[in-house]
C-alpha cells in the first residue's frame, strides 16, 4: 500500500513535472516563432541586396565593355583620319611641286613672248603707220608692186660672188616680210573704213565687209561677191549643203542668222534698207547635185517695211536661165511659219512671198 501510493507519488509528480515542462515549453514556444520569422526576413533581405549588387555589377561590366568598345571604335577612325590628312598633305605637297613647275613653265613662255613682241615693236610700227597713210587700195597696190619690181631689178642685178646664198636668203626675208605686211595692211584696209555698197569694195575679192548706207547709220558686216556677173553684189542669203535650218519663225528672218562665211540669211530689215537707200539688181544663182548652173536676174529689187510685212514691192524685167517665178509673186508680203501673209500665225513651212 505503501508503495503504491509513493508510485502514484511518483506518478503525479512526473506529470507535475511534465505538465509544468509542457506548461513551459508552450509558453517559451510563440518566442521562438517569432524570432525565427524576423530572422528569415532578414536573411531574405540581405539576399535581395546581393542579388541587386550582383545586378549592379553585372550591368557596369556590360557599360565597361561597351565604353572599351565605343574607345576602341573612336580610336580606329582618328587613326584613318590621321592617315586621310597625312594624304592629303602628301598630295598638296605634290600639286604645290607641280604648279609651280608649271608656273615656272608659263613665266618662261610669257618672257620669250613679251622678247619676241618686243623684236617686232618696230615691224608693227611701221605696219601701222604704213595702214595709217593708205586712203587708196589702188595706190597701196602700185606701191606694194612697184616694190616687188624694184626687189626683183635688185636681184637681177646682184652678180656671183661668195655671199650670193646669204644676198639671196636676205632677199627672200624682204620679200617674205613685204608680203606680210602686204596682207596684214590689206586687212586693215578692208575694214579701217566702211564702204557705202559692195561696189566699192576690193574687186576680185569676194569676202566678208563692213557696209555702211549712210552717215548716220550704224554699219553691218555683209557678204560681197566679187566674182560674178563683174561682182559688187551683196549677197542677202547662201544655201549649199543644207546644213543650216531655214525653217524659222518671224523674228530671225527679221534680223537675219546663220554665218556670213557659210550658209545664212542676211535679215529682212537690211534688204528694206538696202534696196530704200537706192536702186537694186537681184540675182538668182542655182546649182544643182550634177553642177548644172542656171540663173535669173531682175532688173528692179525693192522690199518693204515692218508694217507692210516686207512686202515685195517690185520686181524689175527678167532675163535668165532659171525661169521668171519671181514676177507672180511680186505684191506679196512675207510669211512664216509662225505668220502668214495676213499677219497671223501659220503652220507652214519655210518662207517665201506670198500673193494672196
Amino acid at each position: 500500500m505503501v508503495r503504491a501510493i509513493a508510485w502514484m507519488a511518483i506518478v503525479c509528480g512526473s506529470f507535475l513535472l511534465l505538465c509544468q515542462i509542457s506548461s513551459n515549453a508552450a509558453n517559451s514556444l510563440p518566442t521562438n516563432a517569432s524570432e525565427q520569422s524576423i530572422t528569415g526576413y532578414g536573411f531574405e533581405v540581405m539576399m535581395a541586396k546581393l542579388d541587386y549588387l550582383q545586378y549592379k555589377l553585372h550591368e557596369m561590366e556590360l557599360g565597361r565593355k561597351e565604353r572599351d568598345e565605343e574607345v576602341t571604335e573612336k580610336l580606329a577612325k582618328l587613326e584613318n583620319s590621321l592617315t586621310g590628312v597625312q594624304w592629303a598633305i602628301n598630295r598638296l605637297d605634290r600639286d604645290a611641286g607641280y604648279n609651280l613647275t608649271v608656273l615656272s613653265a608659263q613665266s618662261r613662255k610669257m618672257m620669250a613672248q613679251q622678247t619676241a613682241c618686243a623684236n617686232h615693236e618696230q615691224m608693227r610700227k611701221e605696219i601701222a603707220q604704213l595702214a595709217s597713210n593708205t586712203t587708196d587700195h589702188a595706190k597701196y597696190l602700185n606701191w606694194y608692186k612697184q616694190q616687188q619690181l624694184e626687189i626683183a631689178q635688185l636681184s637681177s642685178n646682184t652678180t656671183e660672188s661668195a655671199n650670193e646664198t646669204n644676198w639671196q636668203a636676205q632677199l627672200t626675208s624682204v620679200l617674205e616680210m613685204v608680203q606680210s605686211i602686204s596682207n596684214t595692211t590689206s586687212l586693215i584696209w578692208q575694214w579701217k573704213t566702211p564702204f557705202k555698197s559692195c561696189k566699192e569694195a576690193p574687186t576680185g575679192k569676194s569676202g566678208v565687209y563692213r557696209i555702211q548706207l549712210a552717215a548716220n547709220q550704224l554699219p553691218f558686216e555683209a557678204f560681197c561677191e566679187q566674182n560674178s556677173f563683174g561682182g559688187g553684189w551683196l549677197v542677202i542669203q547662201y544655201r549649199f549643203n543644207g546644213f543650216l535650218d531655214f525653217n524659222r519663225n518671224w523674228t530671225e528672218y527679221e534680223n537675219g542668222f546663220g554665218n556670213l562665211n557659210q550658209e545664212f540669211w542676211f535679215g529682212l530689215e537690211k534688204i528694206h534698207q538696202l534696196t530704200t537707200q537706192k536702186p537694186h539688181e537681184l540675182i538668182v544663182e542655182l546649182k544643182d547635185f550634177s553642177q548644172i548652173y542656171k540663173y535669173a536676174r531682175y532688173k528692179e529689187f525693192l522690199v518693204g517695211n515692218s508694217n507692210e510685212q516686207y512686202v515685195l514691192k517690185k520686181v524689175g524685167s527678167y532675163s535668165g536661165t532659171a525661169g521668171d517665178s519671181l514676177q507672180y509673186e511680186k505684191g506679196g508680203k512675207f510669211y512664216t511659219k509662225d505668220r502668214d501673209s495676213s499677219g497671223v500665225a501659220s503652220s507652214g513651212q519655210g518662207e517665201c512671198f506670198n500673193n494672196k
